[in-house]
């Protein structure tokens, strides 16, 4: 769900992989009109708009070119599809609007799918996990990185910017070596991405699966609903911090006190960023909270 600036609108997206996006008026809970991705693509998780809510990039699958793509959508015209953009990336997730919507990141989790054969991998042992920077105006890669070679299984899902401009991503096993390997980690433009540090008990509680990341600007929160637990770090020098468990979470956005956080069997809470509870979890009866959750205003 994606808030649109200026309005008392969101945009909510068909599940990955997708077919329709559609708006949501926030102010009556009304559900506007569903707008269908174009023949030979498909919606691929999150979106982002640009400063002044005029523009909608949501991140695509160019199926036949087995690409990335980015979908220009124009909010001002019931969102109709005005244009697209590479990604440079494959599999792509995860995208952020950056300096206003100039600049687009973008989590590409290197993974190929195909809608003969839904969600399955098909190219995991070729897998070309990036986060690739894209300007808006014409498409052109600014910057493209990639994880050591070492962690050349982990795919690049999710990811979210902190104050400094920096941005914290996290990682899914896609191809598991045994081993217990760091998910969580953070990228300055011009330099090489860095892991987060974390005791190794701690990274096999997350069970090779990084469901969601946010930031309050400075601390970096990841859920894992596999592991049943949120991690939390100091994005300024990747120092962990603590650690809560909530079955099955995977929700998770800045809140006063810490970071909300929901799961699957209608828990709701609030934690610090020391893993402790502000607001112990408490069941929403009649509901079933899904993957993510998004701050509005």
């Amino acid at each position: 769900v994606v808030p649109r600036p200026g309005a008392a609108q969101a945009v909510v997206f068909a599940r990955r992989p997708g077919r329709w996006l559609a708006p949501l008026d926030l102010a009556t809970g009304e559900l506007g009109a569903e707008v269908a991705v174009p023949d030979g693509f498909r919606f691929t998780g999150h979106g982002a708009f640009d400063r002044t809510g005029s523009t909608l990039f949501v991140p695509e699958d160019d199926v036949e070119a087995e690409a990335g793509s980015i979908g220009l959508y124009d909010p001002r015209d019931g969102y109709r599809r005005t244009g697209a953009l590479p990604t440079h990336g494959l599999g792509p997730h995860e995208l952020l609007a950056l300096e206003g919507g100039r600049v687009l990141a973008v989590a590409n989790g290197g993974v190929i799918t195909h809608p003969d054969t839904g969600r399955a991998k098909l190219n995991v042992d070729e897998m070309d996990a990036s986060l690739t920077y894209v300007e808006a105006a014409t498409g052109a890669l600014l910057e493209k990185v990639r994880l050591p070679e070492d962690f050349a299984n982990l795919g690049i899902r999710h990811i979210a910017a902190l104050a400094d401009g920096a941005i914290a991503f996290g990682t899914q096993d896609e191809r598991p070596t045994g081993e217990v390997q760091p998910l969580v980690g953070l990228h300055r433009r011009g330099t090489e991405p860095v892991l987060f540090d974390a005791p190794a008990w701690m990274w096999a509680r997350f069970d090779g699966y990084i469901g969601s990341v946010a930031t309050d600007g400075r601390v970096v929160a990841a859920s894992s609903p596999r592991g049943g637990v949120v991690g939390f770090w100091d994005g300024r020098d990747g120092r962990w911090l603590g650690l809560a468990e909530i079955p099955d979470g995977c929700g998770i956005a800045p809140a006063e006190g810490g970071f909300e956080a929901t799961n699957g069997l209608g828990a709701i809470g609030t934690f610090t960023t020391a893993g402790t509870p502000a607001d112990p979890p408490h069941s929403t009866p009649g509901y079933r909270w899904d993957n993510h959750l998004t701050p509005v205003g």
